[in-house]
């Protein structure tokens, strides 16, 4: 998945979760987004299988990883009306010239 240059999210953690994450998305990009996710997701009860010996530790991981992700994942949306904020701010105006739709010439 091809990530914007402007995009915060691959500013966030250390260095080597920042280059993870560029190497991820240049992987990943060309699939589609339910693919991709289901392929991290893979890759996290991987990592865990392999970091936790007991069901109990791996488990208390998750859960902590689970709600580490979801705070970061609501953090892009509005409370309020739970719109996904806009990454970008619009700082565009387009202004159209004055046009005068009066008739002119043909009769």
């Amino acid at each position: 998945m091809a990530t914007n240059p402007n995009d915060p999210l691959p500013k966030v953690g250390p260095d080597a979760q920042r280059e993870l994450f560029a190497r991820f998305g240049a992987a990943a990009d060309g699939f589609t987004a339910d693919d991709v996710m289901s392929a991290a997701f893979n890759l996290i009860v991987n990592a865990l299988r392999q970091a936790h010996a007991s069901q109990s530790r791996a488990a208390n991981h998750w859960d902590g990883l689970s709600a580490k992700a979801k705070e970061l994942l609501l953090s892009h949306y509005f409370d309020g009306d739970g719109s996904r904020r806009n990454i970008f701010p619009f700082d565009q105006h387009v202004a159209a010239q004055l046009f005068d739709a009066r008739k002119k010439g043909w009769n």
